[in-house]
């Protein structure tokens, strides 16, 4: 029963992954990676080494993901500065994971907040742009698994 439950929970998430558009999915990747980190300096801060320590790891395996999606062939200079600032916090999360340093952390998740804060406005403004043109045509969704 239980592995029934876990094929159709990763069937879900799978689908509901392919139908966002890739901006909502960075911000998506955002969110995640900041939530991860903030319950980090959580845990870092009530001494909890083990469970800072999870949290930390699946904080730079999102950042570890934003940098291997760059293009870095049609992204020019903005995908080069990107690259370049994950790979800072990338090292900042080794070191404050090493180190147990809450204000790595903590300048980590604020350069991840304002980043998120331009890709989610770049996101709703390429929508509220295309929403005139499209309205009154039906919607298609894409379940590929």
């Amino acid at each position: 029963m239980a592995q029934g439950y876990q094929q159709y929970t990763q069937a879900y998430q799978k689908a509901a992954v392919n139908t966002v558009d890739q901006g909502k999915l960075i911000v998506m990747l955002y969110d995640g990676a900041i939530k991860f980190l903030t319950q980090a300096a959580d845990k870092i801060s009530k001494g909890q080494q083990y469970e800072a320590h999870t949290n930390l790891v699946k904080g730079k395996g999102i950042i570890a993901e934003l940098m291997a999606s760059l293009n870095m062939e049609k992204g020019g200079d903005i995908a080069l500065n990107l690259q370049r600032l994950y790979s800072y916090m990338y090292n900042e999360l080794i070191d404050a994971n090493l180190n147990k340093d809450t204000r790595r952390l903590e300048a980590v998740v604020t350069l991840l907040r304002e980043l998120r804060e331009g890709w989610r406005s770049v996101s709703t403004e390429g929508k509220t742009d295309a929403a005139p043109a499209t309205q009154g045509q039906a919607k298609s969704i894409n379940l590929k698994g």
